[in-house]
């Protein structure tokens, strides 16, 4: 099966920019800047055409819902799980809890990269906006921040509240990977009915 124009187009400019990657940390390789912008681009047209697209022809997986956080400034595209592997910026939605935006214990996973480049900068008391595809805009506070063995299952258990729990690795580079970066943040209030934000 042919891929379309844009997918050949997309995979090209991927594997160029596999290849140029900045090694400074504060520096964000032009792969993922790209990725970005597809995500992005899925989010707005999703919210727009009120049907859920993919961020790339060949995605097994669509946005549902959008995290900013206001203090650092950043947005990022959640999707939904997949069982293929997704570009390194990607936070997907764990399928086993409850969807983003809905009353119940909401498990997000965060990348390597997303660890790098914000989850380790929240603190408690940060303020995280949530919209989600099917239930509006939600507005969580950051309430504690775990380092717990991978093992320690307690934090992604059930919950009667509404919450958001991120999970990303915990010093990335390490290969052991035993331990878990989790950053619980607690429901405050519903902003709006409808996502309107670009």
């Amino acid at each position: 099966m042919k891929l379309p124009l844009i997918g050949i187009i997309f995979s090209f400019v991927i594997a160029l920019s596999s290849i140029w990657q900045f090694t400074n940390n504060s520096l964000i390789s032009l792969q993922n800047v790209i990725t970005q912008g597809l995500l992005h681009t899925a989010w707005v047209r999703t919210q727009s055409g009120g049907h859920q697209v993919q961020p790339w022809p060949w995605a097994e997986t669509v946005p549902i819902a959008r995290l900013s956080i206001p203090r650092l400034n950043t947005k990022h595209v959640v999707l939904a799980y997949a069982d293929q592997e997704l570009p390194p910026v990607a936070i997907t939605h764990a399928d086993s809890s409850i969807p983003p935006g809905e009353l119940g214990n909401s498990i997000l996973n965060v990348s390597q990269e997303g660890y790098r480049s914000f989850l380790r900068r929240l603190k408690p008391g940060d303020i995280l906006l949530l919209e989600s595809v099917h239930s509006g805009l939600w507005r969580y506070r950051v309430s504690t921040i775990y380092v717990v063995e991978k093992t320690n299952t307690v934090l992604i258990e059930p919950s009667l509240n509404r919450r958001l729990t991120l999970v990303s690795c915990y010093r990335c580079e390490q290969q052991q990977n035993r331990f878990r970066y989790v950053v619980v943040a607690e429901e405050m209030e519903r902003v709006s009915s409808s996502n309107s934000t670009p």
